[in-house]
This record gives C-alpha cells, sequence and structure tokens, in this order.
C-alpha cells in the first residue's frame, strides 16, 4: 500500500496494560488500521536501519504501509520512555534537514506522522497487579497467552524469582512513563480518550466499538470480536501481588491497601 492515510490514531500504553489484546481486536475489525510498536527500536538501533530505508519520505510511507488498513485508517501503539524519544526525534531531526527548527519537540516531530489524529490512553487501575504482571513476563518469558490455554510455573519458581526491587522498579516506572505521557499531553493540548485495562477485559466488545465511535468510524456490520489472548496470572502470581503489597508499605506507619 502506498497512500498517505487520512485519519490516525495513536495508543499510549505502558507494558501489561492490554494493549496488544485491545489493537488486535481493532486490527481484526478490517477498518481501525493494523497498531503496532513501529517505533520501538533498540537502544542501538535506528528507524532507518530497522525498516531498511535511507529518506525521511521513505521511512514515513514504510511505517504508514504496515499500520494503514484499506480505508485510510493508520493506527500506531507505543510507550513513551523519554531517552529513547529524544534519539528516535534526532534521528527525524537529520532526515528532515533544514525543513524543521532544531527546537522542534520529539512530540512535534512524530506529530507528521499522524494525519487527523485522535489520541488514545491505555493504563490501568492497580499498579501492583501490573508490576507483578510485568514482572512475572519478565522472568518466565510469557508475555501473552493465546485464548484458551494455559501456563503454570511450579510454586518453587514464585519462592526463588520474587524480587522486592525488581517489583518496586517497574512499580516506580509503570508511573513515571504516565507521567511522562501525561506531561506530553499537557504540552501539545492534546485530551486523550481514557481506556482502562480492566474494563477492556470485561467488555472486550464493547470497548472496540466505543473507539470506532470516537474515531468516527463508518462500517455496516462489526463481526464479533473474539479475545485472542487470556490472562497469565494464576492463584500462584497473586501471592506475589499481596506479598508485594505488604513489602511496599513495611515502613508506613498507617497501612494504606
Amino acid at each position: 500500500m502506498n497512500m498517505r492515510p487520512h485519519q490516525s490514531y495513536r495508543v499510549w500504553f505502558t507494558p501489561r496494560t492490554g494493549s496488544t489484546l485491545l489493537c488486535k481486536g481493532l486490527e481484526h475489525t478490517g477498518i481501525a488500521g493494523r497498531p503496532g510498536e513501529f517505533f520501538n527500536v533498540m537502544d542501538s538501533g535506528t528507524l532507518c536501519e530497522k525498516y531498511q530505508v535511507s529518506t525521511y519520505t521513505e521511512l514515513r510511507s514504510r511505517i504508514w504501509a504496515l499500520g494503514t488498513s484499506p480505508n485510510g485508517v493508520f493506527g500506531c501503539k507505543h510507550s513513551w520512555h523519554t531517552t529513547r524519544y529524544e534519539r528516535i526525534a534526532n534521528e527525524l531531526r537529520e532526515l528532515r534537514g533544514d525543513q524543521v527548527p532544531h527546537e522542534t519537540t520529539p512530540a512535534e516531530l512524530l506529530a507528521d506522522f499522524f494525519p487527523d489524529c485522535t489520541h488514545i490512553f491505555l493504563t490501568r487501575r492497580n499498579k501492583i497487579r501490573q508490576a507483578v504482571s510485568w514482572w512475572k513476563a519478565i522472568k518466565d518469558n510469557v508475555w501473552h497467552l493465546e485464548a484458551g490455554r494455559e501456563h503454570k510455573e511450579e510454586e518453587a519458581f514464585y519462592e526463588q524469582q520474587y524480587d522486592f526491587d525488581a517489583l518496586r522498579h517497574l512499580f516506580q516506572e509503570t508511573m513515571l512513563r504516565e507521567a511522562a505521557m501525561q506531561a506530553v499531553f499537557s504540552a501539545s493540548g492534546i485530551t486523550p480518550m481514557t481506556l482502562v485495562y480492566e474494563d477492556l477485559v470485561s467488555d472486550y466488545q464493547g470497548t472496540i466499538m466505543n473507539i470506532l465511535e470516537h474515531l468516527k468510524t463508518t462500517y455496516t456490520r462489526l463481526p464479533t470480536l473474539e479475545k485472542s489472548y487470556g490472562k497469565t496470572s494464576s492463584d500462584q502470581s497473586e501471592k506475589w501481588v499481596q506479598r508485594f503489597r505488604k513489602d511496599l508499605q513495611n515502613n508506613m506507619d498507617i497501612a494504606v491497601w
């Protein structure tokens, strides 16, 4: 596909908020783009290397082709990481040369990829469960579980791999990433559509429908959407939740939770 999308959206998320589940559902509608992490590059890599292009126009066209559905809607998801996006911005600034002032911000540089853009902020209410889910995925490498499948670790795994410092780091990083996103929203005058992981899981079809209505996407009949992925949590990982909850409050005079 070699076309400029007429509409776009960005899903802003932190890890373990259901972004893959959400974006797979949006893709399956056939009318809401094919949202992926197109700006996710390793610290040592570049966007041009990732997509094997050499000019800004080629890069933008390549990303549009990957994320745009036949009706001209482009979707993308990304988790804001200030250091990484400053590096990406430097690459985009260099590619565009004299077309943009040097002081152009990363948010402003990225905006050129997103015509008529809608912003969706995906969050999770329970940050402790989010941190536990993130750490568990790091340790057992099960980031997604296809619907209907189960994965269980031995009890020894949960005894040996519990790490309060690591969990606290992820707990803090989640909140810092969300705070960074909110700073971008405020600086750019963006009021995003806010979605919550817990609501997405409980009403999957309804959440997708709400997004399509928010995008004002027209369709005649939407197929019933089944969840592509199931929960990776278990009774054992819930023990981590309760242990981390207590450990996090050890030095507090009054227990909050």
